[in-house]
């Protein structure tokens, strides 16, 4: 096989969380008097972790009050503890995908940028052990696609960069996987599409989860 390893991002990859998310942002923008965001707006806004999401939402006449940033992450992060199931749920083929996987012997993994106490309960709940690891963001590393936790990931799996594929949908996620010494591949049924993944230079772009099998073998 070319590949013993695959790492996923979660959201637009693995889970289609546009709905969930869209909800939870705009709740806090909606309840302070905010400008609030269709889905195929929000969808630009994801990506790069909770706090960069939220510095996205508050208005420009608020930027820089760490009061206002705070009282926000924290809502944000509240509502979205409790609603982020209520529509989410994996693209179609995606558990197909894994299973096919795992009976090859590929060892997946995910990397995401959503909060780790967030992402880990929605991967044991829609893969169980179709996934050997999963990671979210954590304090102590910077957000993909800063390589650092990239490399703890990598390491925890004991997988080498050139036999692992990093799996994302975003300009955010071909970054990730280039700089920690991975190929990468783009998904582009995922929220930013196929333009913006062969632009930030993916070496693979699939339009359905069975295709990456061919890439895998």
């Amino acid at each position: 096989m070319t590949y013993t390893h695959v790492i996923f991002d979660l959201d637009g990859t693995l889970l289609n969380t546009l709905e969930d998310l869209t909800d939870a942002g705009n709740q806090i923008c909606e309840s302070r008097g905010w400008p609030t965001y269709t889905a195929d707006q929000f969808r630009y806004k994801i990506g790069n972790g909770q706090l960069k999401l939220i510095e996205r939402l508050i208005p420009a006449e608020f930027t820089g009050d760490s009061g206002v940033f705070e009282r926000a992450l924290a809502d944000f992060r509240a509502f979205y503890a409790e609603h982020k199931e209520d529509h989410t749920a994996p693209y179609p083929g995606i558990l197909k995908l894994l299973d096919e996987l795992g009976k090859l012997g590929v060892i997946c993994a995910v990397l995401s940028n959503k909060d780790h106490a967030a992402a880990v309960p929605l991967v044991e709940r829609y893969f169980g052990d179709r996934v050997a690891l999963a990671q979210g963001r954590v304090d102590a590393f910077p957000p993909k696609p800063d390589p650092a936790i990239t490399t703890h990931v990598l390491e925890q799996l004991d997988a080498d960069p050139k036999t692992t594929l990093y799996v994302g949908d975003s300009d955010v996620d071909i970054a990730c996987g280039h700089n920690a010494g991975m190929r990468s591949c783009g998904v582009a049924w995922g929220f930013r599409g196929r333009a913006e993944l062969e632009g930030a230079g993916a070496d693979y772009v699939i339009d359905a989860p069975e295709e990456l099998l061919g890439i895998v073998l």
